[in-house]
C-alpha cells in the first residue's frame, strides 16, 4: 500500500536525507514516518510543555500529513477511495490536534500513535501492539 506517488520526495526532502538509500515510495514513507515518530517521542507524556524543539517536531509532522494528503488527492495515487477518505480524515485530526498543542491543550501521545498505526499498515502489520506509543 504505497500512499504516495512521484510526491514521495517532497517528504523525504521536509525531512531530509535519514541516512539511508532511497528505495520505493513505501521505503520513503517508512523512512519518513520512522522520523516523525522519533521526533516527537521525546514529548509524550501528560505534562506536555510546548518548547522550541517540540515546537519543531510538531512541525515537521504537519509537513509531513501536508505532503501525505497531496499525495492523497493526486490523480496517480491507487488507494482505493475510502482509505483515502479515512486517512485524509486523520491529516484533518492531525492538523486540530496540533494546533490544540500549540495553545497549551492536549498531548502528543495521539499524534505518536496515529503515526504509529499508519506506519504498521505501511509494514503490513495493521493493528499490533497494545500500545501503539511505544512500537514501531
Amino acid at each position: 500500500m504505497a500512499l504516495m506517488t512521484a510526491h514521495a520526495f517532497n517528504a523525504q526532502s521536509a525531512y531530509g536525507n535519514t541516512g539511508r538509500t532511497i528505495g520505493s515510495d513505501r521505503d520513503v514513507e517508512v523512512q519518513v514516518f520512522h522520523k516523525a515518530i522519533a521526533s516527537l517521542r521525546p514529548f509524550i507524556g501528560l505534562d506536555f510543555k510546548l518548547s522550541s524543539e517540540s515546537a519543531v517536531a510538531l512541525s515537521e509532522n504537519l509537513k509531513l500529513w501536508d505532503a501525505l494528503t497531496i499525495d492523497l488527492v493526486h490523480p496517480d495515487n491507487q488507494l482505493d477511495d475510502t482509505l483515502v477518505a479515512q486517512l485524509i480524515e486523520l491529516g484533518r485530526f492531525v492538523r486540530f490536534h496540533t494546533h490544540g498543542l500549540y495553545a497549551g491543550t492536549g498531548t502528543v501521545d495521539v499524534l505518536v500513535d496515529i503515526n504509529v498505526a499508519v506506519l504498521q499498515g505501511l509494514m503490513g502489520r495493521p493493528g499490533e501492539g497494545a500500545n501503539t506509543s511505544h512500537a514501531a
